[in-house]
């Protein structure tokens, strides 16, 4: 009572207050004119002067910003340490083996996660909520309600506010979805819900201690948010072991009757995890598994599966997804070990489906299902002339003409006679032959009974049809090959071949023909026609050609196609020129292109030739002397360049220079590192060759000024700090390479080197010498001297020559 006669008294001071309130008048600022004189008579003008900055505001503001920044920093760092925590976590569950039963997998594969953050969390319906969570409590629309509760140790949360007494409220032990029931029922009693919204959410979720043991990878004591199911928590361990049981799991507490945990029951229905929240101190305990089999073949999911008490072939074939389409069940085997023997065991899986019965399995046991190894063969193929080719259904009384009725037959098949390809039991070949024609006039006997595999073939009556073709080359629009017809004529033939180019005027027109003789032999027979001004064959208008003519349109005698070369680079007159006559030379285009620029290096001009590739070119001695033997005849095709003029000599090869040296030993290592991250004997060497034939075409080089007069030594010496002895370079190695393309060595004369001259646009190349690998060829051992049998030797020659000579000497007695 006396709380009811303080509520009313509190209602009825608020709406006086709130009458008061309404009957004062607002305030109003004045209005200022801008123009108008500074009523403080601050000599300002008339203008507002502006607000003066509070020193101690902008110190509170500055404070708060420092503070606003170091919340943020927090924030960061606690985000870095969750998402380093996530990493490790993700690491530790790859390192752990493969699943050994089917369903540990649940706690390797990051299938299930555990909850690591106590705040934030949205709990699930069946949430058990409990002392330490900390609701939160929203009501917005027609009455604004926001407050964060904590359930006492009691188990009560106080939903008053200093305007609003609310008596308090018991939840502890309550799932969250009558949570929110009950919170709701209350604040109706003491304010109006209706058009309001409301929202409750677990605002932080209690911490509780799990101890995990038994078969598991990590076993331990584990602190996590009461959010976190057994199923979260036993990823927290790793998860069951390689040989631990996933369907006997025991979750003890001491506010509840065990429980047990089977995770293939999770699989089928994800709610039941909402059974098995826990709470402190509960212990989560994984047994060995007892009973496994393994299912292989032709299931959906073959595995290994662990059995409980009852359950048998049915249930471990279920627990495998179930059987495929083609699995043969007639006779399935099982694989046990038992009395130290392994032995196999048919069962007829299909019988005992039919008769709703079931097998015992053993822990060990393998079941293996086979597909089905033999086709289908109920059925019949058709082939050639009809709509729809391919395979069709055979059954008890099926007969030809009913299958051709659903393929359909083409008009252009050969309805007096179709083959049936027939396979017998000794696995030899019969043809029927069936008459189309006689089976729609009703004869009986021809339309056979088909059987399994029967093949039937309709031919195309083109397929009886000879098919010829004649041919036309030359100067035609489109030449090529054309069908033939007993009515074709040459004029048709020229009018398919879109008419006789104009280039083929005042020429002759052959035609070849395979002629039989009587002896079975053939010989070509050459027929030839004029073609006069208006591109008409003169005497064949009304020509018919056989099978196989070749009809030949020859150009003109004196008709050429016009030849061009090219000429780019320094001249007056760069592009591309028609040959004149056959006998046109260098000079001759030179002078038809205006001559050189005066810019022009006619040492480096370079002439292509196409089909035989670059051709010395000395155009230096070609404009001095018309006679020289570099004035080429020019050839359809050819390119000729001429560059700018070049003033530089280029040195390169095995030197001294150190921008030369150090890019060779740069390249040298990349060498060596691209070659020890090779495999195999081939590749290296393929390696090898690309890199020697780069270094040959496009050499490290310097350049350096041109010096009249000077030869390659000379700039080996002044320029380039001599020859690099130890990399293999050497003076009887040095060549020069001209800008057109010569090559000259240094030559030997007695102990005098002659080194070539050099010219602008030259390049000094030093060569490497060759090494011989002396350690691979065996050397030959010496033989010692063995002077007894040389002086045994001697003396038996001596004794023989003396011996010859006494008998002769004797016989001329």
């Amino acid at each position: 009572m006396r709380e009811q006669i303080s509520l009313f008294i509190l209602i009825c001071c608020s709406l006086f207050a709130l009458n008061l309130q309404a009957q004062i008048p607002p305030i109003v600022p004045p209005v200022i004119d801008p123009g108008q004189v500074d009523p403080g008579g601050n000599g300002n003008g008339g203008t507002i002067e502006a607000p003066k900055v509070d020193p101690k505001a902008s110190e509170m503001n500055a404070e708060e910003q420092k503070v606003k920044e170091q919340i943020e920093e927090e924030r960061k760092e606690q985000r870095k340490k969750e998402e380093e925590k996530d990493i490790l976590a993700r690491k530790r569950q790859e390192e752990l083996p493969e699943p050994k039963i089917w369903g540990q997998q649940f706690f390797r594969d990051q299938s299930i996660k555990l909850f690591d953050r106590s705040k934030n969390q949205r709990a699930i319906e069946s949430y058990r909520v409990a002392s330490g969570d900390e609701i939160k409590v929203t009501v917005w629309g027609a009455v604004d309600f926001s407050k964060s509760v904590s359930v006492n140790d009691n188990g009560y949360i106080d939903l008053s506010i200093p305007d609003l007494l609310v008596p308090r409220l018991y939840i502890k032990g309550m799932q969250f979805k009558d949570v929110r029931d009950a919170i709701y029922q209350r604040l109706s009693r003491h304010m109006n819900m209706k058009g309001s919204n409301y929202d409750v959410q677990l605002n932080y979720s209690r911490s509780i201690t799990v101890n995990i043991t038994g078969e598991v990878f990590s076993p331990g004591s584990y602190t996590i948010p009461a959010t976190n199911t057994a199923f979260n928590a036993l990823v927290a361990s790793g998860g069951p072991s390689q040989i631990s049981s996933v369907r006997r799991i025991k979750v003890i507490s001491s506010d509840h009757p065990t429980r047990q945990l089977d995770v293939y029951k999770f699989a089928s229905n994800p709610n039941v995890s909402e059974e098995f929240f826990l709470d402190n101190n509960d212990y989560i305990f994984v047994p060995l598994a007892e009973k496994v089999v393994e299912v292989r073949g032709s299931v959906k999911r073959p595995f290994y599966y662990e059995l409980l008490e009852g359950e048998q072939l049915l249930e471990a074939l279920a627990f495998a997804g179930g059987v495929k389409a083609d699995a043969y069940l007639r006779n399935i085997q099982i694989k046990r070990y038992a009395n130290d023997e392994e032995r196999i065991i048919d069962v007829n899986l299909a019988q005992i489906i039919a008769n709703e019965e079931n097998f015992p399995l053993m822990n060990g046991d393998i079941i293996e299902l086979s597909p089905i190894s033999e086709a289908y063969s109920n059925y019949v193929t058709v082939e050639g002339a009809v709509k729809l080719l391919g395979e069709y259904e055979l059954g008890a009384e099926t007969r030809i003409l009913e299958v051709l009725q659903k393929s359909g037959i083409m008009l252009s098949a050969v309805k007096e006679k179709i083959y049936v390809r027939r396979l017998r039991p000794d696995f030899s070949i019969e043809y029927i032959d069936v008459s189309i024609d006689s089976i729609l006039a009703g004869q009986e006997e021809a339309n056979i009974a088909l059987r399994a595999l029967d093949k039937i073939e309709v031919k195309f009556k083109s397929e009886f049809v000879d098919e010829y073709q004649v041919q036309i080359y030359g100067a035609v629009r489109k030449s090529g090959a054309y069908a033939h017809s007993d009515s074709l004529t040459l004029a048709d033939l020229l009018y398919l071949a879109n008419g006789i180019e104009k280039e083929a005027a005042n020429s002759i027109l052959e035609i070849s023909r395979l002629v039989p003789q009587a002896d079975g032999s053939s010989k070509v027979e050459l027929m030839s026609y004029d073609i006069n001004e208006d591109l008409e064959v003169v005497g064949a208008e009304d020509l018919t050609l056989e099978p196989r003519d070749q009809i030949f349109v020859r150009l003109a005698k004196n008709y050429k196609l016009p030849k061009n070369v090219s000429i780019q680079g320094e001249i007056a007159y760069p592009g591309a020129y028609t040959l004149q006559d056959n006998g046109e030379r260098i000079a001759d285009l030179l002078a038809r292109a205006g001559g050189t620029t005066p810019l022009a290096f006619l040492e480096g001009a370079r002439l292509i030739r196409q089909g035989e590739g670059f051709v010395v070119l000395d155009l230096k001695d070609v404009v001095k002397n018309p006679d020289s033997r570099f004035n080429y005849i020019l050839r359809p095709g050819d390119q000729l360049s001429i560059p700018v003029v070049k003033d530089l000599v280029a040195i390169a090869g095995r030197i001294n220079h150190p921008e030369v040296k150090n890019k060779s030993e740069i390249a040298e290592i990349e060498l060596k590192l691209k070659l020890l991250k090779t495999e195999n004997k081939i590749e290296r060497e393929e390696i090898q060759a690309e890199e020697a034939i780069s270094r040959k075409i496009k050499p490290d080089r310097i350049n350096v000024p041109f010096h009249k007069g000077k030869r390659a030594n000379y700039y080996l010496k002044e320029y380039a700090g001599g020859i690099d002895r130890a990399n293999g370079g050497r003076k009887r190695l040095v060549y020069v390479r001209y800008p057109s393309g010569a090559v000259k060595k240094t030559r030997n004369y007695f102990f005098f080197k002659c080194y070539p001259k050099v010219t602008k646009g030259a390049m000094v190349y030093v060569d490497t010498k060759t090494k011989t690998d002396k350690q691979n060829i065996p050397k030959k051992k010496r033989q010692p001297i063995e002077w007894n049998r040389i002086i045994q030797n001697g003396v038996a020659i001596t004794s023989s020559t003396l011996t010859l000579l006494l008998a002769i000497r004797a016989l001329n007695n």
